[in-house]
């Protein structure tokens, strides 16, 4: 009788497991549709999204390369070889630094710079 009231308890401990596994598993699957469907929400959200602004984008692109002023305009050579005839301007020409080193007999620098505002500019 204990064999058989132990063979009865493994059976029923045996299904009461399988039970728990089989809901475990619907419980993971239900949470992994619940994130598939949401990903394919915000991607078809994100798809129509690039669709409308690829449409807007070639609108806008479509219209800005068609459109023309109203009068003709010169090219912008010809403008800025009118300018460059109409004004003609001679080169300045560079010349670089001239250093002279002041000559003096003291030896500090407040006492050169005040020697050599005395002397003035040298041209």
């Amino acid at each position: 009788m204990t064999r058989l009231l132990f063979a009865l308890l493994g059976v029923i401990l045996l299904a009461v497991t399988a039970l728990a596994l089989v809901w475990l598993a619907g419980q993971v699957l239900v949470g992994l549709g619940v994130f598939v469907v949401g990903a394919a929400g915000v991607l078809g959200r994100l798809l129509w999204y690039l669709a409308f602004t690829g449409v807007l984008a070639g609108i806008v692109f479509f219209v800005a390369s068609a459109w023309r002023p109203a009068s003709r305009i010169a090219p912008l050579q010809t403008q800025v070889a009118a300018k460059a005839k109409a004004v003609k301007s001679k080169p300045i020409k560079a010349t670089g630094f001239k250093f002279r080193p002041i000559k003096s007999g003291k030896g500090a620098p407040a006492e050169a710079q005040a020697a050599e505002a005395q002397q003035g500019p040298t041209a």
